[in-house]
Parts: C-alpha cells; structure tokens; sequence
C-alpha cells in the first residue's frame, strides 16, 4: 500500500514533551502502512535525539537532524523529505487526537483540487485551559488561537494557513515554493500563504483534524514570543511590495505606539507581570474568577503584548538602520522547486 500522508514533526529542546507527542502520533486511526513521520531536529541540545531513537521501533519514523536554522529551514528539510502527496505539519508542543490523520486525509480526498489546503483545530489541555494567560491568548485577545468565528468547511484565505495544524498537497509547495529559510520564529506559514495565494490557494477549516496543546506558556514567555513575532512581521513587511502586508504586520501602527509607548513599556510590564501573579494565586487557590481583576488584567495582557511586537518591529527596523520601514519594498520571491512526486 502506497503511504497517503508524510507528518511533519519540527522540534528543538522539547525531549520532555516528545513522550505525549509521539504516543498521540502511535495512535492514530489511520492504519499505519499509509503514513510516515518525518521528524526534523533543529539543533536540539536536551535528550531530543534519545526520545527519538526509542521511539523508532513503535513509529515510522524518518529523523533528520541539522544545525539550529529555524522552524522554516526545518520545515523545507521535512517537505523535501516527504515521499507522500498530503503533507501535515506538526508542532511538538501538541498531542494529536486518534483520529487526526483520518480527518486531515478525508477532507483532501473530498477536496482534491491541488490549491487545497486544510486547517485543524487546536484546543487546550484541561491541565493548562484555565491558567489567566492561556485563557486571555486563546479565548480574549485571541493572539495565540483564533477560532470562534470558524464554521466547519469555511473557505479561509492566505491568513488560515497555520503553522503546526496545517495539512497541504505536497505538490503545490513542490511546484510554487516552500518556507522562507529567513523566518526562524513566527510568519514563516502566513508568508507562504501569501504567496501561494496567487497560485490558488484556499484553506478549508476542519475542526475533526483536532490536536491538544499541552505546553503552558507565563507571561514573560508569551511576550517573548510577542516580541519575536514582532521581528517576524517586520521582515515579512520589507519582502513584499503590498499594502495588504503591511498593514497585517502592523508596521504603521507598531511604530506610532513604540514611539509614543516605548517610555513607558517597561513600567506596564511590571504592572501586568504584578496582576498576573495575583490571578495565578487566586486560580491556584480555587478561588472564583473576581470580575474586575480579569477584565484589567485582560486589558494589560492586550497591552503588553502589542507593544512587545512593536518593539519586535523597532528593533528589527533599526536593525536594518530603516526607520520607518519603507512601505513597499522589493518583492522578494521564494520559489523553491523539486522533483519529487506530488
């Protein structure tokens, strides 16, 4: 029997999660002659590579491991790995629900059409749901999931095609262009949605191809991530000439609000980190949610979030000694094409 679909699993450092990873990967509904798991290591300095090597007896697992490039190169060294047409791309801080590979592979065989793509859903853990910031990410501010404005098999453009629970044909990558090798950390997906716009692309959203995050991020780490999203946005703004991704990095208004905030950044992040801790010790305490604690603390995440990307997007633009960044760069085009089957 002919593999139907090549899982894409990109991780670096994360060997304390893989175990839960990989035993949602084993199973998987889908019989096992009609899948494969790549596994692309990116640099990872912990035990990653000896969780792998016990795991290879219970899973088709193909394991590549390259010096530390980022979630893109990682990515590309997966596409061009894959020996199957459908493509699923993994995170390592998600466990896949039984039935993931069937949903993802079913809705491509209803939709055969090359330009289709597929976005899962991703839920929390309970063990994680109710922490204050992972509520306020997913269900709020929304900065980290979006999803509940989504119907089962809406038609999403460029801006669904999400990272780690995402499925394409592989043939459309093959032939149109893979990842930007310049995004180690956020846009890497939503950049290649762009361009493969103009080749077609549409997403298509399945609730049914369901993953459960199971790594809590706090605070500080969330506007980490914020601030190198902000960096990503920056560089996706300056490759293409569109005022369309421009104004979805936010380029304009991250550099009115640091220019105006910048002074007082760091002041609402030790404000928020303080309501933070208050709200964590009230849920660890079991006691009840108290209204006006969660709705400033809602309005201070927003906050602090935003202008850490907007500091993500000063930087970056000094970085590259533009300021502010010109409106409409040079298209840079990232085509990369292969043989291989499609």
């Amino acid at each position: 029997m002919s593999l139907s679909l090549s899982a894409l699993l990109t991780t670096h450092n994360r060997a304390h999660l893989l175990p839960r990873v990989l035993e949602g990967l084993a199973a998987q509904t889908l019989d096992r002659d009609r899948f494969e798991i790549i596994v692309i290591d990116d640099g990872s300095t912990d035990d990653t590579p000896r969780v792998l090597a016990a795991w290879q007896d219970r899973l088709r697992l193909r394991i590549f491991r390259q010096r530390q490039a980022g979630l893109a190169a990682a990515k590309n060294l997966g596409v061009f790995a894959a020996t199957a047409p459908i493509l699923v791309f993994l995170d390592d801080d998600d466990v896949a629900t039984p039935g993931l590979f069937v949903a993802h592979l079913a809705a491509h065989l209803a939709m055969p059409a090359p330009e289709v793509a597929v976005l899962g859903l991703t839920t929390l853990d309970p063990e994680i749901r109710d922490l204050p910031v992972m509520r306020h990410v997913t269900e709020v501010g929304c900065q980290l999931f979006s999803y509940g404005w989504m119907q089962r098999g809406q038609v999403l453009d460029h801006t669904g095609f999400w990272g780690g629970r995402s499925s394409v044909k592989r043939g459309l990558l093959v032939r149109h262009g893979v990842f930007h090798p310049d995004f180690t950390f956020g846009c890497e997906d939503i950049e290649l949605g762009f361009r493969l716009r103009r080749h077609g692309l549409s997403v298509r959203f399945e609730p049914r191809a369901h993953t459960v995050m199971i790594r809590a991020l706090s605070f500080d780490q969330f506007c980490h991530r914020s601030y190198r999203q902000g960096l990503a946005q920056y560089r996706f703004a300056t490759l293409h000439d569109d005022p369309e991704i421009h104004r979805y990095c936010e380029i304009d208004a991250a550099f009115a609000a640091w220019s105006r905030d910048r002074l007082a950044y760091a002041r609402h992040m030790r404000w928020t980190r303080n309501l933070d801790r208050a709200a964590n010790a009230c849920q660890s305490a079991g006691l009840p949610p108290d209204p006006t604690l969660q709705s400033t603390l809602d309005e201070a995440y927003r906050r602090a979030f935003f202008l850490s990307r907007t500091k993500g997007v000063a930087d970056a633009a000094a970085a590259a000694r533009v300021r502010p960044a010109p409106r409409f760069g040079s298209v840079l085009e990232y085509g990369l094409a292969a043989s291989g089957r499609a």
